[in-house]
């Protein structure tokens, strides 16, 4: 199947320096676009034999406005491939007599932006799918599918693919599949207006469109990129220890006790904060400045899962706090929401939690499986983190995420799930339009591939992240050491 021979389509696009867009013929997402070439050349690169394919030599061709677009065939396993993709520039490492060096070199990849793919079967040579990639995020497309149980010409699938997870999966669409082999991103784009959720992706919201036919960022996450600035620009002053917060007052107190606590000699010219403590210190720099203190303990402690006391799990909760973590980002959520409203608004009434549930489906090792999606008191599993903060970004760039970890003690008899650590997550997408994210967590940087080696290794199906959303800020003021003290 394709799916199993995606590896042209994932390779790693990082060491890319994409420049076409300067030049491209723009739709509203900037991409530059192939379909008048598609319109030109022979009907063969479509619906030829595999044999004839086989015997067709690489082609350059140039859209009206000069953009040069590669026309290759490429082979698989079990499936055979039309590749038009435009041009960009991306520094390559040479390696010769004289050693290695870094040098810009044209490049034609199968899956960036403006890229436009068909893949037909070895063993019929029936189309099964096209694909548009359209995002600088190679593994978020749309893709068509012919749909050959209906019996007609006019019906095809649609899918909107974001990082292995469909947002929409088998959309009926009453055309005929061939129209995809020549319609421009602007025409599948209004054919799907009311159908594919475009809104879930970097859309004409993100780019203006100048006169010079360049595009410009438009600035909807500088209130999270100062945030982000600030925290790491004060991570060298914050050392991780157990139990350890700062109270309303900005003194060290005990998360446990609520209790002054002695800082260590040795930190005593830093900021000593547990996971909790972190957290809380991020949300304080939104608070101090609106209110003139910091969040107190008590408050943030209360409790937001209610359990069946005779249960395991409620028998458990009254011996050990396994929702501390949940309880905590919940209420930091809800403090910062009623601060910033300027109303007294508990968790409950806050709607604080994150519930979305923007895909049908996942393609796993497995195979194409549904999705659980939220899970109420308990989140994401965490293999669904990264295409559920790219959707969150792109749908509501003013905020940033306080993530709640739970993990499952697997020692004992039965198995008991305790959330007892905490992060804040950053989702922007940068000024070329790439998706990234910054995890904050116990002290320290993480990206997101690293933030899920730290908390979960290689046993990753057992974890769940639950995520409260809390309005950034370009206020932001957290507080700083005292030197010398």
């Amino acid at each position: 199947m394709f799916h199993k021979n995606k590896r042209l389509f994932f390779f790693c696009a990082a060491f890319f320096l994409l420049e076409s867009f300067l030049f491209a013929e723009y739709n509203s997402f900037g991409i530059p676009d192939s379909s008048e070439i598609r319109k030109k050349i022979g009907r063969e690169w479509f619906e030829g034999p595999l044999s004839v394919l086989r015997t067709f030599s690489t082609e350059i061709h140039k859209n009206s406005v000069g953009i040069e677009f590669e026309l290759r065939f490429e082979e698989q396993d079990d499936v055979f491939l039309t590749i038009i993709a435009p041009a960009s520039v991306g520094k390559v490492n040479v390696h010769d007599s004289q050693g290695s060096s870094i040098v810009n070199e044209k490049i034609f990849s199968a899956d960036a932006a403006g890229s436009w793919v068909l893949v037909r079967d070895k063993k019929n040579g029936k189309p099964k799918l096209v694909r548009y990639y359209f995002a600088r995020d190679n593994e978020v497309f749309v893709q068509f599918r012919p749909n050959e149980i209906s019996g007609t010409k006019n019906s095809t699938y649609a899918d909107f693919v974001i990082f292995n997870s469909y947002a929409a999966r088998a959309v009926p669409l009453g055309i005929p599949f061939s129209k995809f082999y020549t319609a421009s991103f602007a025409e599948i784009k209004e054919i799907t207006a009311k159908t594919l959720p475009w809104n879930f992706a970097v859309t004409e919201n993100f780019f203006t469109k100048q006169n010079a036919g360049f595009v410009t960022y438009q600035g909807n996450y500088e209130n999270s990129l100062v945030m982000i600035q600030t925290i790491r620009n004060n991570l060298a002053d914050i050392v991780y220890l157990n139990d350890a917060i700062y109270d309303e007052h900005g003194e060290p107190v005990s998360l446990e006790t609520g209790k002054d606590r002695i800082i260590p000699e040795q930190y005593r010219n830093k900021l000593t904060l547990c996971s909790q403590g972190f957290v809380k210190w991020i949300v304080d720099g939104i608070i101090e400045p609106l209110s003139g203190s910091y969040l107190r303990r008590d408050p943030l402690l209360r409790e937001t899962v209610a359990f069946d006391r005779t249960g395991y799990q409620g028998v458990t909760a009254e011996k050990y706090n396994t929702h501390s973590a949940l309880d905590w980002t919940r209420n930091l959520a809800a403090a910062a929401l009623s601060v910033v409203s300027g109303k007294t608004i508990l968790y409950e009434n806050s709607g604080v939690d994150v519930t979305f549930d923007p895909f049908a489906a996942m393609v796993t090792d497995q195979g194409v499986l549904n999705t659980a999606g939220y899970i109420n008191n308990s989140g994401y599993k965490i293999l669904y983190l990264k295409q559920l903060l790219y959707v969150l970004a792109a749908t509501n760039p003013d905020y940033f995420y306080l993530a709640a970890i739970r993990q499952a003690d697997t020692n004992s008899k039965i198995e008991t799930k305790f959330f007892n650590e905490c992060a804040a997550i950053f989702p922007y997408f940068n000024e070329s339009g790439a998706f990234r994210t910054v995890v904050f967590f116990d002290g320290k940087e993480y990206s997101l591939e690293e933030f899920y080696d730290v908390c979960a290794g290689t046993n990753r199906k057992d974890i769940f992240i639950h995520l409260t959303r809390v309005k950034a800020t370009a206020k932001y003021y957290p507080q700083l050491v005292k030197k010398g003290s």
